[in-house]
């Protein structure tokens, strides 16, 4: 006759050693946020300075309306076009160059710019004055997508940037929950952001046919822009040639 042997286990440890399996699954099924979005609900991959290798910038003036109430949307307006990290860097990098040695601006005009890679890449960021759209430097995000779009559209990976970037700020306070969008073409004559885009933006449900920007002061900080005399422009035409 065999004897057998058995292990007891008390009903409350195996209740604990259950739940401790539940709660390891539940963890490795937890969808983890890219470290851009800590307390926002919605972030897109949001590349640094630092990793586009930025020039250092030579003042800034602090965004006197936050959150900001619109949205200006902006093509490069070249045709040069990036799918990857590397390049679409190289690109911002132009546009850096080009406003800060041609136009004489302390920093890159726009506050974000989005690659067809997916990526977005961080301009003069959330908190401080654009050089890209006048009258609304003061109290919009200026966002720009690299390219020009004039006869078709940004590629998937970029609207869909484009727009959880504008979730994100809302969903940090940096852009308000009752914000508009608008075209460059809104706030100047101009083709900005292209015909094809610009389509696109007038369908957005925030865009509006009628902007109407407030009045406001800038705190100015080691500043050789004048304010309110800048705008993303070369001699009339919106596609910069020296990029």
């Amino acid at each position: 006759m065999r004897s057998s042997s058995y292990l007891v286990v008390p009903a409350s440890s195996l209740l604990v050693l259950l739940f401790g399996v539940f709660l390891g699954r539940a963890v490795l099924a937890s969808p983890v946020k890219h470290p851009n979005c800590i307390g926002a609900a919605e972030c897109p991959r949001i590349v640094s300075r630092e990793e586009w290798k930025a020039r250092k910038r030579l003042g800034f003036e602090l965004l006197p309306v936050t959150p900001t109430p619109y949205v200006v949307i902006h093509h490069g307006g070249i045709r040069r076009y990036c799918k990857d990290q590397e390049s679409c860097s190289a690109i911002v990098r132009s546009y850096q160059n080009f406003h800060m040695d041609d136009r004489g601006w302390y920093d890159i005009g726009y506050n974000f710019l989005v690659g067809e890679d997916g990526n977005v890449y961080t301009g003069r960021g959330w908190d401080y004055v654009g050089a890209h759209a006048i009258g609304y430097n003061t109290q919009s995000i200026g966002i720009c997508v690299l390219g020009d779009f004039t006869d078709f559209l940004p590629n998937a990976a970029a609207l869909k940037a484009l727009n959880e970037l504008i979730a994100c700020g809302v969903s940090l306070g940096k852009i308000s929950d009752k914000y508009n969008v608008i075209g460059h073409r809104q706030t100047r004559a101009t083709e900005c952001p292209g015909e094809s885009f610009y389509k696109y933006v007038k369908a957005l449900p925030r865009w509006t046919a009628n902007p109407i920007p407030l009045r406001t002061n800038t705190t100015t900080t080691t500043t050789t822009e004048p304010t309110e005399l800048r705008d993303n422009d070369v001699a009339g035409n919106d596609k910069p040639a020296a990029l």
